[in-house]
């Protein structure tokens, strides 16, 4: 499917509370020296853009179908509304979880990658998994999706399809096995986004 692009896909009192939770004083976050994975992709797919790994703060929210945060309730509209715009329910919840990304130096794109990254290092496909990015606050740092999906063979290299531009209660659905690339802000301090993994 072509990323699917909404605009204030949860109301604006629940994007204010969510985003007032996850910059809040008491939210806790885990640090990853890493943004994207632990190795080298290049064999799968890549791309002759610049791009780097980048220091990232996590907060998992759910994994394999088990709740993993106290938080979690907050943000369990995005799964409800996804599947409304979906038309189908939520048979597993693969992942849920929050990355923060700062201000840090250039190049300022992530490795290209698919949301089910665990998949390729098992040998084994990444079909039927679709993936909700929600955009928790305004910043620069695009997302760039690819037109290429990986399906269990070597990709080569990635021609860019289209750019998605972080906006506080934006929401992008789309095909986890879709190559994309996060980017780290370059202007605004923070990016902060909640990536959902669900099996349908």
């Amino acid at each position: 499917m072509t990323p699917l692009i909404i605009d204030d896909f949860l109301p604006v009192p629940v994007q204010d509370v969510i985003h007032d939770i996850m910059i809040g004083p008491d939210f806790s976050w885990r640090f990853s020296d890493y943004s994207v994975s632990m190795i080298n992709l290049d064999e799968y797919f890549h791309t002759d853009a610049p791009n780097r790994e980048h220091i990232q703060l996590r907060h998992s929210f759910a994994n394999d179908d088990e709740i993993t945060s106290d938080y979690y309730k907050f943000i369990e509209p995005l799964k409800l509304i996804f599947e409304s715009h979906m038309r189908t329910k939520v048979n597993l919840i693969h992942r849920i979880k929050s990355n923060l990304l700062i201000n840090q130096r250039g190049p300022y794109i992530q490795p290209p990658h698919i949301d089910t990254l665990e998949l390729i290092e098992q040998g084994v496909d990444c079909l039927g998994y679709k993936t909700l990015l929600y955009y928790v606050n305004d910043s620069d740092g695009d997302t760039i999706f690819y037109n290429e999906f990986y399906t269990g063979e070597p990709v080569g290299f990635l021609t860019e399809q289209q750019r998605v531009s972080p906006k506080k209660g934006r929401a992008v659905i789309f095909d986890s096995n879709q190559i994309h690339s996060g980017s780290c802000p370059s202007v605004n301090d923070t990016r902060l986004v909640i990536n959902c993994v669900f099996g349908i």
